[in-house]
């Protein structure tokens, strides 16, 4: 399993008063990524990308995935192009996501 950070963090804007610091919406940009364009989708894969994205829409603080489905997220964020500076946190979260042991309760 892959265990994946989603809390928000701060990442400075340009506004027209100088700089801001806004919060990052980590679990938005994450599922975004998984219905991006640049993936060109078939509908095989749009349905198993929405179950990888409800999975993380649902989770909380952090989200769980098998290896599949973390390969899932993975291989959107290495096809996504155009990443800007305000996402090194959000793609490192992805491709670093560190593999955790789960054992039933």
């Amino acid at each position: 399993m892959r265990k994946i950070d989603l809390s928000n963090y701060d990442v400075e804007v340009a506004t027209k008063d100088g700089k801001q610091k806004i919060p990052y919406d980590v679990k938005g940009s994450m599922v975004d990524g998984m219905y991006h364009p640049e993936l060109r989708l078939g509908s095989r894969e749009l349905f198993e990308n929405d179950r990888v994205a409800q999975k993380i829409n649902s989770s909380d603080e952090y989200v769980l995935l098998e290896e599949a489905d973390y390969q899932k997220l993975k291989l959107a964020f290495d096809t996504i192009k155009g990443f800007r500076k305000e996402d090194v946190e959000l793609v490192k979260r992805v491709l670093e996501a560190p593999e955790v042991e789960v054992k039933e309760a």
